[in-house]
Formats: C-alpha cells, sequence, structure tokens
C-alpha cells in the first residue's frame, strides 16, 4: 500500500502544468467560480519564441460581472508591454452548466526581461477575488547533459568488452614436459 501510495505521489508530481487545471490543488476556491489554470506554477521559453498562457476561469453559474485580467509583476500588461508585445486576448465558452472564461497572454517574442517577471492571472467578482501566478524560466540547455551520456555510453561499452574478452578469451593450450 505505502509503495502504490509513493508511485501516486511520484506520478502526481511529474504531470505537466496543463493537468494542473483538474488537480484539487487548484480547485480550492470556495463557491462557484475559480481560477483554474495558471497553479502558481513555471513554464519554460527559448528567447526569441512565441508563448501564450491562459488563464481559464470556471463559472457554474454565468460570467457576468466577472473581470479576468493578467499583471506582469502587479502591472497592467498594457503598461509592461507599451509596443504591445504581450497582448491579452479574452474569450467565453458557454456549456450547459459551465461557462469558462480565458484570457490568453501572447507573447510575440519572448525577451530575457519576462524571465523576471511574475505574471499573475487576477478574477474579481462579487462574490471572490482570486489570484494565481506563473513565471516563466529559459530552457535549460540538453548539450552537457548529452555529452556527459554519450561518454557514459562508449566507456560503458567499453568495459562489457574488455570483460567479455577476459571472459572468453582463448587460453592458448598448455604443454607439458616431462624430465626423466
Amino acid at each position: 500500500m505505502i509503495v502504490l501510495m509513493a508511485t501516486f505521489i511520484s506520478l502526481c508530481a511529474s504531470i505537466s502544468s496543463k493537468i494542473c487545471a483538474s488537480a484539487a490543488l487548484c480547485r480550492n476556491a470556495p463557491g462557484h467560480m475559480q481560477i483554474l489554470y495558471p497553479c502558481n506554477n513555471t513554464i519554460e521559453a527559448v528567447v526569441g519564441s512565441k508563448l501564450e498562457i491562459t488563464c481559464r476561469v470556471l463559472s457554474e453559474l454565468h460570467t457576468v460581472g466577472i473581470l479576468v485580467y493578467w499583471l506582469a509583476n502587479h502591472t497592467y500588461i498594457e503598461d509592461y508591454s507599451k509596443n504591445n508585445r504581450v497582448k491579452e486576448h479574452k474569450t467565453e465558452r458557454r456549456g450547459h452548466e459551465k461557462s469558462y472564461l480565458e484570457v490568453t497572454l501572447s507573447f510575440s517574442q519572448v525577451e530575457r526581461k519576462d524571465f523576471e517577471v511574475i505574471f499573475s492571472c487576477v478574477m474579481l467578482s462579487e462574490k471572490l477575488d482570486q489570484e494565481r501566478f506563473i513565471s516563466i524560466n529559459p530552457v535549460v540547455s540538453n548539450g552537457d547533459s548529452q555529452i556527459a551520456i554519450a561518454v557514459a555510453v562508449v566507456a560503458s561499452i567499453i568495459l562489457i568488452s574488455m570483460i567479455i574478452y577476459k571472459l572468453l578469451k582463448f587460453k592458448s593450450p598448455q604443454t607439458y614436459v616431462i624430465f626423466n
């Protein structure tokens, strides 16, 4: 039972941040409204690449009177990106019993300064105020680790070859000399 629990915990820890929207940790708001994503986490991006981050808010009633927007280090996105490199796009999806408000933060080009910013999704309504954040980290280069793995593989092949050679090498036949 302990092994199953440990396996479940490690599996949950390895699930990507997009799955976080369905996890109980992201759904701790009372009432009928909550921010599903982001979940106070980080994502990786490459400098110069395009990026979209969507704040998704669930409302079990209606979306009238709910305000959702992004902040960058407690500053409005319009003030953070005066050249419109980062923009907000709002969409609403209605179902029979639930509605979703989505505000997507679109980066036309990720810059190094974005790695030092905490982006917060804010939801305001009459009954509930909620805020979740996400930060962007630079993609870690795998070059050094790939070189280390290649060296380890080559060393392992050489070592295994030497062991096999020692075990299977043909011993020269021994000759015996009998002295009278």
